[in-house]
């Protein structure tokens, strides 16, 4: 692939932007098999290759099913009475997770993320606090005040915050910024004792009384004993998992000694099936 075309590639999942790697696999004309374009989720082609402005036409309009459904595969289509066949690879944005509030929880928070696959971006406004020093596997250390990051930052639903701020009015802050948003993350998770919350939300509440908060979870966390700041990322984690792949956090093996207590045994097919 031309250099080029890979630091375009580079740079667009970089952003946390969806994108689409087209190869032309079959045309009558050898010469175009093995050309790539770039297709964007806006419809913009990128390429480097002397493609016909026909071909490029149609590959936009053959490969937009593969947008609308976020997937990679194979079109046939036809351009200029030629039969061409295409395949698209998707790339998807990574999962964003944006840590705010630099503390001891946040460093093996930003660990944790990045083992995941996360895109790691941690915000802080003590330039002590938010540096590379104390972060160097997170993508981004931001140091800026909560407003004005919230204010400005993209948010899709593959947004994940959590607000493990200092103090009480640093979370009113950045809720209120976040609620003031069209856009919703996938998750928000906010930390604090059950006094600092109800402080938070007695706040909130005055200015957005119809607020439902599905996607607020506070106090942060699964319920596993957890104390340590390890510990405390641990939790964290597992319930961004929980909310990413909608499952019920509850433990694999409740599961088995349901069937269990019904008389099944190991090796028998209702045992494999709840296993697998």
């Amino acid at each position: 692939m031309n250099p080029d075309m890979y630091k375009k590639l580079e740079d667009t999942i970089k952003s946390r932007k969806d994108i689409f790697l087209l190869t032309i696999t079959d045309h009558p004309d050898s010469k175009l098999i093995g050309s790539k374009a770039l297709l964007h989720t806006d419809g913009k082609l990128f390429t480097n290759y002397h493609l016909p402005a026909n071909l490029k036409q149609r590959l936009i309009e053959n490969c937009d099913k593969f947008i609308r459904k976020k997937h990679s595969g194979s079109v046939r289509f036809f351009s200029n009475d030629a039969s061409v066949e295409c395949f698209a690879e998707y790339f998807p944005a990574p999962l964003h997770l944006i840590v705010a509030g630099a503390g001891h929880v946040c460093e093996p928070m930003a660990e944790m993320g990045k083992m995941l696959g996360f895109y790691v971006t941690v915000i802080d406004d003590r330039p002590e606090f938010a540096n590379r020093i104390r972060f160097p596997e997170a993508d981004e250390v931001v140091c800026e005040s909560y407003i004005n990051y919230f204010k400005n930052i993209d948010i899709t639903d593959k947004t994940y915050i959590l607000l493990l701020t200092r103090g009480h009015k640093f979370d009113v802050l950045s809720l209120t910024e976040l609620l003031n948003r069209n856009e919703q993350p996938a998750y928000i998770g906010m930390i604090g004792s059950r006094r600092r919350i109800s402080g938070v939300f007695e706040e909130i509440r005055q200015e957005y009384p119809n607020e439902s908060f599905d996607h607020l979870y506070t106090p942060v966390g699964l319920d596993i004993g957890a104390e340590t700041p390890a510990e405390i990322a641990v939790s964290v984690m597992a319930e961004i998992l929980k909310v990413k792949n909608q499952k019920s956090g509850s433990s694999l093996s409740e599961k088995i000694k349901k069937y269990a207590k019904k008389g099944f045994h190991e090796g028998g097919g209702t045992w494999n099936k709840c296993t697998s």
